[in-house]
């Protein structure tokens, strides 16, 4: 069963209700009945529409949650979410930090992460050698913060904290270290 499958199958509210009352232990159709508040005319039907899909089997006098049906959804659904992210970020180092060209996580214990996340951040926003106003900063810096965790004022303090960005005299520059490294 695809994650898609399950989805369609539970957006049923009658599936939901039969599924949900055989996933609290309801083995069978008159436990299912109480438990679930439904009828046999309106359960009956759903009890086989679940067996059909896969998600309930049925033994002898008794049904239960198919729990390979469940574990093959979970797997596939966690198989898909790590290639979306890794075609979403092929850096390794980046991801579940920069998703969509937002920052969705800066760490804070792991001090080479953060480095990373902040230095990509600069390294992609701003030239090296160029000195940058304070409002051209945080204006650049704007995009990657759009829903992100961080407002680009935050941003912008923690690149120049961290020394990633350089400051004097109001004006910001990539840091020396940091423009090398990209």
């Amino acid at each position: 069963m695809t994650p898609e499958q399950l989805a369609i199958e539970l957006a049923d509210p009658v599936l939901r209700r039969v599924f949900s009352a055989a996933a609290l232990g309801a083995a069978t159709s008159s436990e299912i009945l109480s438990v679930s508040g439904l009828g046999a005319p309106q359960a009956a039907p759903a009890i086989g529409r679940l067996v059909r899909s896969g998600l309930l089997v049925q033994g002898r006098g008794s049904l239960a949650l198919e729990d390979d049906a469940l574990a093959a959804a979970a797997q596939s659904a966690a198989r898909r979410v790590a290639e979306e992210t890794a075609a979403d970020q092929p850096d390794p180092q980046l991801r579940g930090h920069i998703r969509g060209g937002i920052v969705v996580n800066v760490p804070e214990q792991d001090a080479a992460a953060r480095r990373a996340v902040l230095g990509h951040v600069a390294r992609s926003t701003f030239a090296v050698g160029d000195d940058y106003d304070e409002r051209t900063v945080t204006d650049r810096l704007q995009p990657w913060c759009e829903g992100g965790v961080l407002d680009a004022v935050s941003l912008r303090r923690a690149l120049v904290d961290d020394g990633i960005l350089a400051r004097e005299s109001g004006r910001y520059r990539l840091a020396a270290a940091v423009a090398c490294a990209g």
